[in-house]
């Protein structure tokens, strides 16, 4: 099952990305530099390409968010070799990918506003709104995915749920800090968004004290089927999780900024390259979700009902 859980990585990353950041992790391994010190440097390179998209300084801003993704895979990588995964990291490192993308959608925002000063703002803002929802939704979802079945195809016990119990725990204490608050939010959100069924069976095992076993026994069911009777199913949902990464999102984006970068005027003379790139990632984001989900569903949901 190994290649299987190799494939929960998005095209891109398989191509190319996770190589580069596998390198680049190699070489920060014996430095002082830090995973957390890496998230906190891809964040600012995301928001200096958003930047530049403002300015219209669209290849440049490719270049940027090419980094920035390339980056953002070194981090975790950084910290399996380093032996510094936690909590804190991969808490920031989302923070961090949130505002990368909300100063993309903003200055996207700011961009058109500037540039159809016959449209409301406010009209512009909404949709924009909704598109980032749409587009971080999708990102959230495709990390839990990949968390998820990662751990139980390694019959491992569901690290998702052992997440959650850790945030639960610490909201749960005195004065919970706000990142704590915030993860427990963010957890409960995505996994109620993904099935119902899964959160309410998180919820009733959040006072027992055989969780493990019994999470560990769902862990190798799915384990069991995906190798078995429903192998087909669990493919098919891997292979459309995989599609649903923000980064195919900032691809799909970069790919629209790049071509009107290029050729400004002569392909593309009445074409706004932000409106497009917006317009592109939000219909990427909205297919790519549903089928995400309509795969998983095949597969997960079944097996809680078997």
């Amino acid at each position: 099952m190994e290649r299987t859980t190799v494939k929960l990585l998005d095209p891109l990353n398989r191509l190319y990305r996770h190589r580069l950041a596998d390198g680049l992790a190699s070489m920060l391994k014996n430095s002082p530099v830090t995973p957390n010190a890496v998230t906190l440097l891809h964040t600012c390179v995301g928001v200096t390409a958003a930047v530049l998209i403002y300015f219209k300084f669209y290849i440049l801003a490719v270049l940027g968010f090419e980094l920035r993704t390339i980056l953002d895979s070194t981090d975790g990588i950084l910290a399996r070799q380093k032996n510094q995964v936690s909590l804190f990291g991969r808490t920031l490192d989302t923070i961090g990918d949130g505002v990368s993308f909300s100063a993309l959608m903003f200055v996207g925002a700011l961009r058109m506003i500037e540039d159809f000063p016959s449209y409301q703002p406010s009209i512009i803002l909404i949709i924009v709104f909704c598109y980032a929802l749409t587009a971080a939704q999708c990102g959230i979802i495709y990390q839990l995915l990949k968390r998820k079945l990662t751990s139980i195809l390694n019959v491992e016990i569901d690290l998702v749920e052992k997440e959650y119990r850790l945030h639960w725990s610490e909201v749960r204490g005195d004065n919970p800090s706000l990142l704590a608050q915030f993860s427990f939010w963010l957890d409960s959100m995505t996994v109620r968004f993904v099935s119902e069924e899964w959160y309410e069976k998180i919820e009733r095992r959040l006072h027992r004290e055989d969780w493990q076993e019994r999470a560990l026994g769902d862990a190798n069911l799915m384990n069991e089927l995906g190798r078995t009777t429903r192998q087909r199913e669990l493919k098919r949902a891997v292979r459309t999780a995989s599609f649903l990464s923000d980064a195919n999102i900032f691809a799909i984006m970069s790919v629209c900024f790049l071509i009107t970068g290029l050729f400004p005027t002569q392909i593309f003379p009445y074409v706004h390259p932000v409106l497009i790139a917006f317009l592109a990632g939000f219909i990427y984001a909205v297919v790519s979700l549903l089928l995400a989900l309509s795969a998983f569903h095949g597969f997960y949901h079944g097996v809680y009902r078997e």
